[in-house]
């Protein structure tokens, strides 16, 4: 073992002592974000597939806080910056040591992101566009890297079931609600609507999936049992 993974090793253990104060907060450790690179991780290792949505043995490529483009970063007017990817998975490349976008591949046959969320709702919308939401935004992101027709792209948030159900995240996602909150993002830049994108945004597959259904898909059960508690204690952590 070396000295980091020795630290990493001291800091968990200290969070789970009650004879010590932890070393960092410990939502640092168990959060959205890090859950969901486990899972993540081991579906593409284990090859899981999960219902229609998305079989991981097709995934060639994931990545975590990649910068991804939209219709809107270069418009002159209400111009909005690059969002962040929680996960994308897919067909792309990115270079971190440059700026750390994700370029999707011309003839990219998947791509997708995964908005991961614990306790908290999607955003409702950016600066420039208040009723934008989280969900709309990342899908219009997708649409505008993905315009070749044969491209399977899928935008999917996960949360905990409970927070699902409080933040009633299934009906922002509703295709009415996001065509029109991207269609008016587009009035608000003064730009007239991109019905190739349009197109896009509408093959695009939504979903909601829980936490609790993703770890279900895991057949190992020692494996399921790790994910598990690690979901335990981020719900523990995050007052779930």
């Amino acid at each position: 073992m070396n000295y980091l993974d020795q630290l990493f090793k001291a800091t968990v253990n200290s969070i789970s002592s009650t004879s010590t104060i932890p070393f960092v907060n410990p939502t640092e450790i168990y959060n959205e974000g890090w859950m969901t690179r486990f899972l993540v991780h081991y579906s593409l290792q284990q090859k899981i597939k999960i219902g229609s949505l998305i079989d991981f043995g097709k995934i060639k490529n994931a990545t975590s806080e990649g910068l991804i483009s939209s219709p809107f970063v270069k418009a002159e007017i209400n111009r909005e910056g690059y969002t962040h990817a929680d996960m994308a998975l897919g067909d792309f490349s990115v270079n971190y040591e440059e700026r750390g976008e994700i370029t999707v591949e011309k003839n990219a046959s998947i791509f997708g992101i995964i908005e991961a969320k614990m306790k908290s709702n999607l955003s409702k919308g950016t600066t420039h566009a208040p009723d934008y939401n989280q969900a709309s935004r990342n899908i219009v992101c997708i649409a505008h890297n993905t315009p070749r027709e044969d491209c399977d792209t899928f935008f999917i948030v996960v949360a905990p079931e409970k927070m699902i159900k409080h933040h009633q995240t299934k009906e922002q996602l509703k295709a009415s609600v996001v065509n029109s909150q991207i269609e008016n993002r587009f009035e608000i830049s003064e730009l007239d609507v991109d019905e190739q994108i349009m197109q896009s945004v509408s093959r695009c597959k939504t979903a909601v999936l829980s936490y609790e259904e993703w770890i279900e898909y895991f057949k190992d059960k020692d494996l399921k049992d790790e994910l598990g508690a690690f979901y335990k204690e981020c719900l523990k952590w995050n007052r779930v």
